[in-house]
């Protein structure tokens, strides 16, 4: 009798791989976000600029599902009053508002909710990527759980902090698992319309959560499908797959398309309104051959390469650092080739390899990623195109499991180990951070100073040594605390005309500049110039 034909020993097997999954989820919360977790909660993670506008959409979409007066349109924020339609102006964040409105319901003030908002988002990224490591290719114990660390906690993704609607990807990863459960041979037609409507589910949450990995997991699933068909055993599969769940796609991709109107009516009004970005724009942030190797000053292995011509050069040097370290991308490129063989594996490799080489940009400036960006719906309206480095943390968490299990399957179990250590501590970086206590004092010092009678206001600092986008959310905050409309906004784009990019009263002439926008704004959309309160007073930072 085996040791695994013993009850006591089965047991002792599944507490032991329990075990393991949980530090590992540990570890990938504190990897990600010990700057939070070390500061015992008194640091949020990032600046004060685009983070803080984040939370500011999570916590409308709260208040507009407790049905608040001032929020009762969730299209239309309460900010760069009275237009309209101003939450499509950028990420809407529905579908992962439901992991922060429960913190919020039990009463946990709001910069806490946000905090463990993202612990929530880390830990289901964790538990997804392990799922389909387990599901999609077989990989079990200690390197899937540093595969499903690298995915959740790896340094390309960290180093967007600052950005934090690109830390919510388990959409995908579910969409990816369930694509591969319904084309497994066998899946009866039953549990294909379950996953059916998990794969297009995702999908579409996905696209309410953030724009950037919606489009990314559409443009790699037509991308996989191509590729797939160019392969005689993948092409049968999918034929095969399409010929049975056929129907089952097709309903739930029908109710899909329904579910994602109202999103793309209000993008495509906002778009219409404000204009898409110019390609110019888009230039600076496509991937070059030093993206893939950027590690950025805060790596903690790697922070000294940033010394280096290669990478000072790079344009928004902060949005490039998408390397995954030397010994991290090794192990993933070795795991992945020696694998080949499997159908899964091959479509992946090649996927990933297209990936890299339709987003890079060449010397010259030439790139191919203009005609995708033409020719494929909603390409034109991503700007920065290098984070689809974060995106590859699916594939290079799939290489290391399959390494790493490949040195277990031998016996070489410490070695495993040692490399997965290293791999991890590559991902290491040093979190910038603000703390959470002063920006919610400036909020609740200007909320003092609107008048109870004001239907709306315009905050403008007569002094302050922040930039603009600073004040223009603390005034964004106080309207959430007053239940009061603000002039004041911070998104991807404003509204025509708004004249309030620069919005500090520091001199004589600044202050004229803003009551002369003021009255242009108030008479441009109809409001009488009593509506607006202008709230000029010394900033406290």
């Amino acid at each position: 009798m085996s040791r695994a034909d013993v009850p006591a020993f089965r047991t002792s097997a599944r507490y032991a791989a329990v075990f393991v999954a949980f530090a590992g989820w540990a570890l990938a919360l504190l990897l990600a976000h010990h700057p939070v977790l070390l500061s015992g909660f008194q640091q949020t993670q990032g600046d004060e600029g685009d983070v803080r506008f984040v939370h500011y959409v999570l916590e409308h979409g709260w208040r507009f599902v407790r049905g608040e007066p001032a929020h009762a349109r969730f299209w239309d924020m309460p900010m760069f009053h009275p237009a309209l339609n101003t939450t499509a102006y950028s990420e809407v964040m529905l579908g992962v508002g439901p992991l922060y409105w429960p913190w919020r319901a039990a009463g946990i003030p709001a910069d806490t909710a946000f905090q463990l908002w993202l612990l929530s988002v880390t830990s289901l990224n964790f538990l997804s990527a392990l799922w389909l490591l387990r599901v999609g290719v077989g990989v079990v114990g200690m390197p899937a759980v540093v595969g499903a660390l690298l995915f959740s906690a790896g340094s390309s993704r960290v180093n967007q902090a600052n950005h934090p609607q690109l830390f919510a990807q388990f959409y995908c990863v579910l969409a990816v698992g369930a694509l591969l459960l319904l084309l497994r041979p066998g899946t009866s037609r039953r549990a294909g319309l379950g996953w059916s409507a998990l794969l297009v589910g995702a999908c579409v949450a996905q696209l309410y959560a953030g724009f950037y990995w919606g489009w990314f997991l559409g443009f790699f699933l037509l991308l996989a499908g191509l590729v797939a068909l160019g392969f005689r055993d993948t092409r049968a599969r999918l034929v095969e797959g399409l010929r049975r769940h056929g129907l089952a796609l097709l309903g739930c991709g029908l109710l899909g398309l329904v579910a994602l109107l109202p999103l793309a009516r209000h993008t495509l009004d906002a778009a219409r309104e404000v204009g898409l970005r110019d390609f110019g724009e888009v230039k600076g942030m496509l991937p070059r051959f030093a993206t893939w190797l950027n590690m950025g000053d805060a790596s903690w292995l790697y922070g000294w390469t940033a010394r280096f011509h290669l990478f000072q050069r790079l344009p928004v040097e902060g949005e490039h650092r998408v390397g995954l370290g030397l010994v991290t991308f090794t192990l993933a490129a070795l795991g992945l080739w020696r694998m080949r063989h499997q159908p899964l594996i091959r479509v992946l490799l090649v996927v990933t390899v297209a990936g890299v080489l339709l987003t890079s940009r060449y010397r010259g400036g030439w790139t191919p990623w203009w005609l995708i960006a033409q020719a494929v719906p909603g390409g034109d309206a991503l700007r920065a195109v290098c984070r689809v480095g974060i995106w590859l943390l699916l594939p290079a968490s799939l290489g290391v499991a399959l390494a790493l299990a490949r040195f277990s399957s031998a016996g070489r179990t410490w070695t495993a180990a040692v490399l997965g250590a290293v791999c991890l501590l590559e991902q290491g970086v040093r979190g910038a951070a603000f703390e959470v206590g002063p920006a919610r004092a400036d909020v609740a010092r200007l909320a003092a100073h609107v008048a109870p009678d004001c239907r709306s206001f315009l905050y403008s600092p007569t002094a302050g040594g922040f930039p603009s986008w600073k004040y223009q959310l603390d005034a964004a905050w106080a309207s959430l605390e007053l239940g009061v409309p603000t002039v004041n906004g911070y998104s991807g784009k404003v509204p025509p005309g708004w004249p309030f990019e620069e919005v500090l009263s520091t001199d004589a002439a600044r202050a004229a500049h803003v009551e002369a926008g003021m009255r242009r704004w108030t008479q441009g959309r109809g409001l009488a110039e009593n509506e607006v309160c202008l709230i000029q007073t010394a900033a406290l930072r």
